[in-house]
């Protein structure tokens, strides 16, 4: 138990630290003043892995500590001084030197698999914001605030990479060119990205084609798809072929590849389809791995339940306070993923699924704070 507290003390220290260092909050640098940029990011920390808001979260954090600590307007005023450009930059700094912390394990020496996939936050205001994007109804709304994240999805190294927020005009293919460009400009090479079928569009496959990524996404079943597998049926495709789609300039190809699933009698659900550009060579030399691997992209749907776990909560529609509350959650989850490697290296063990829970390391991470931050 106290190695465990030791190595949640250490992440906790290294969190705080880059915190501290990139993200720069104006607070009041009187002689008077009770507290400093420090125990901003305290309370930050705190509120993120308590799923709080900010003004009930502080009351509650206090009356629980028997401490008197920073309230949430205080906390949300300083907050509230930073422009987007200013959380953008401020918070893209910080998630990069997390990454730098999570490479010194050397968890990316060797090419990763990743996911991108699109995180919705129910919005309840009325606010006309163009960074509002519309969707089904669900969980009560329609309005959603978009993100659109990257995330390695192998056992051991499952970082938050990189994110983007998507606005209501933000196309698809616009969004896989920002992050894989970002997640080279971080030093992180991918050995394949992992798509599910919202991103089976023509543009999108241009532009997985244009950055050179390698790609697994299933087909989306429309008549051109419907007829390559009758004729797979009928024995006059093969299960890996050339497949185009569009016509004229605005065609794309790419390899189809049609798996029986055994375990189904429906004649059009007993095929899997993948749309891929992966050189057919590789695929046939294990093809029936294909699913497996592609099941690898449900890493990303728990790594996304796990850093909404650690999102602070808030009703403002200031979009800078939402967004950092957003990109902390991010730094918080690899923070937690910091804390299982330091103790993997401590135990000389070879990580593959979570030492320590989620849970747990805001357990620790609360009492470090509440012993760290000073009573006003």
């Amino acid at each position: 138990m106290m190695h465990m507290s030791e190595c949640s003390f250490q992440a906790y220290s290294s969190l705080l630290r880059i915190m501290c260092t990139n993200v720069s909050i104006p607070c009041s640098d009187r002689y008077n003043a009770i507290y400093n940029e420090e125990d901003l990011h305290a309370s930050l920390i705190n509120l993120s892995l308590n799923g709080f808001y900010a003004e009930s979260g502080m009351k509650r954090l206090s009356v629980s500590s028997g401490r008197r600590l920073p309230s949430g307007s205080w906390v949300r005023d300083r907050i509230s001084s930073l422009s987007e450009g200013q959380v953008k930059d401020m918070m893209g700094k910080a998630h990069a030197s997390m990454l730098d912390k999570l490479k010194e394990f050397r968890i990316f020496n060797t090419p990763v698999t990743v996911a991108i996939d699109y995180h919705k936050i129910p919005r309840y205001d009325r606010a006309a914001d163009e960074k509002i994007v519309r969707s089904k109804h669900e969980k009560g709304t329609c309005r959603f605030e978009c993100y659109a994240t990257l995330q390695c999805v192998d056992e051991g190294r499952r970082a938050q990479i990189c994110s983007q927020q998507v606005g209501c005009f933000d196309e698809k293919d616009a969004m896989i060119e920002k992050l894989v460009t970002e997640t080279r400009l971080n030093g992180i090479e991918t050995a394949l990205l992992l798509l599910d079928r919202g991103f089976f569009t023509i543009d999108a496959i241009k532009m997985l084609k244009k950055v050179r990524v390698r790609f697994l996404m299933p087909c989306i079943m429309n008549d051109g798809i419907k007829k390559a597998l009758q004729e797979h049926i009928e024995g006059k495709r093969k299960s890996l072929s050339r497949y185009i789609m569009g016509k004229g300039e605005h065609a794309v190809s790419f390899t189809l590849v049609i798996l029986p699933r055994p375990d189904c009698n429906d004649s059009q659900k007993r095929y899997l389809l993948f749309a891929t550009n992966i050189h057919e060579g590789h695929i046939l030399w294990n093809i029936h791995k294909l699913p497996e691997d592609y099941r690898r992209r449900w890493g990303i749907e728990s790594g996304y339940r796990d850093a909404e776990g650690v999102r602070a909560r808030t009703t403002s529609m200031n979009n800078a306070i939402r967004l950092l509350y957003f990109l902390y959650s991010l730094v918080l989850y690899n923070a937690w993923l910091l804390a299982n490697l330091i103790i993997a290296d401590r135990f000389s063990m070879h990580l593959t699924q979570p030492v320590i829970k989620l849970t747990m390391m805001a357990a620790y991470f609360g009492m470090i704070l509440m012993k760290e931050m000073p009573a006003g």
